[in-house]
């Protein structure tokens, strides 16, 4: 019966009400604890963006190590398992810090589109939040700078500041800083993993700068299909973003230009990747095999989800659940398949 109410309650369709009275149920047969609560809570918090904030960066670690078999076997597995183990603590703190802070000052627009967040459903006080907000903020930084040294906590304070600046203060109401958010978001999220790889395993190899650049630059462009399944309740808060600008008499032609721009950096590494495998087939590298099939095997996976996400955002037909499947799904993979492309492709640089 316990277990009922716990799915209950993480239905998306329960209203603010629904969720209290399901969580006083729960309390009336086993009262919550505060470790309990607390877990709830961030579990709460971070779940509905687990694969930007998560999930990417854990594949993005694996990926900065598939050209590199050689280090992979000569490294011992329990470095790797520190390495495992400290991306995924990190960056839990790393998309911590950002979504409460996201949360407590989007209240109103969390009603609408996300009701089962915790402060909408009444799981958080706004009061709470602001409370985890200062811990965490001071808190954070110390453990990446006692994990994986100083430059992470500097990388983590530069990510906080950038968060207040776009989400707190002064918060510029346009959809360039939406997108501009996510792609520094990403660059400093590489930094932070390659870093703490190499606080575990100092002989590993960082990427050239354009490995960053070229990622965050994927990103800024076509972020924004993020925005089409939140378009009703950004409308209602008169945030600026793509979809909303747009109106409903250019939404389809944002949707074919969005899809475009995304299937034509699809088509980029298909492109660049013929030219350096045929390099590679040129000067007769045959220790470097390994490197140009998985280049290509990643450029064709990653055309393949850019395409389906491009034709998705394109015959979407402005329904919400199917944008937030595009985005949530299909999108992420191409940006999992970006990743590991270009792990393979600045290999060769």
């Amino acid at each position: 019966m316990h277990l009922h109410l716990q799915c209950s309650l993480y239905q998306r369709s329960n209203s603010p009400e629904e969720h209290k009275a399901i969580r006083a149920r729960m309390q009336g047969k086993h009262p919550v604890t505060g470790v309990d609560q607390e877990l709830l809570v961030t579990w709460r918090l971070l779940y509905a963006n687990a694969r930007e904030g998560l999930v990417l960066p854990v594949v993005g670690m694996l990926a900065r190590f598939l050209p590199t078999p050689s280090l992979l076997d000569s490294t011992p597995w329990l470095q790797l398992s520190f390495v495992l183990l400290k991306t995924v603590f990190l960056f839990i703190c790393h998309l911590y810090v950002f979504e409460i802070v996201n949360q407590v000052t989007s209240v109103e627009e969390d009603r609408i589109n996300k009701p089962q967040r915790p402060i909408p459903s009444g799981l958080l006080t706004v009061a709470g939040g602001r409370k985890r907000w200062s811990i965490s903020w001071v808190v954070c930084p110390f453990l990446a700078y006692y994990l994986a040294g100083s430059q992470a906590c500097s990388l983590f304070i530069w990510y906080q500041l950038w968060t207040f600046f776009c989400y707190v203060w002064p918060k510029f109401n346009h959809f360039m800083f939406r997108n501009a958010f996510a792609s520094v978001g990403v660059y400093n999220m590489f930094r932070l993993i390659d870093e703490i790889i190499y606080s575990e395993v100092p002989s590993f190899p960082l990427p050239p700068t354009n490995f960053y650049l070229v990622l965050s630059a994927w990103v800024m462009l076509t972020i924004h299909m993020q925005e089409f399944h939140d378009s009703e309740g950004d409308r209602k808060m008169n945030r600026r973003t793509l979809p909303v600008i747009a109106g409903p008499r250019w939404d389809r032609a944002l949707r074919w230009a969005t899809a475009l721009l995304v299937m034509g950096t699809g088509v980029m590494p298909l492109i660049i990747t013929g030219t350096l495998y045929r390099d590679g087939q040129d000067k007769e590298l045959p220790d470097q095999r390994w490197i140009y099939n998985g280049t290509v095997i990643m450029a064709l996976l990653h055309s393949i989800f850019a395409f389906l996400s491009g034709l998705r955002c394109a015959f979407s037909w402005g329904k919400a659940a199917y944008d937030r499947k595009t985005y949530k799904r299909f999108y992420m993979l191409a940006a999992y398949t970006m990743v590991c492309y270009l792990s393979f492709a600045y290999s060769t640089v």
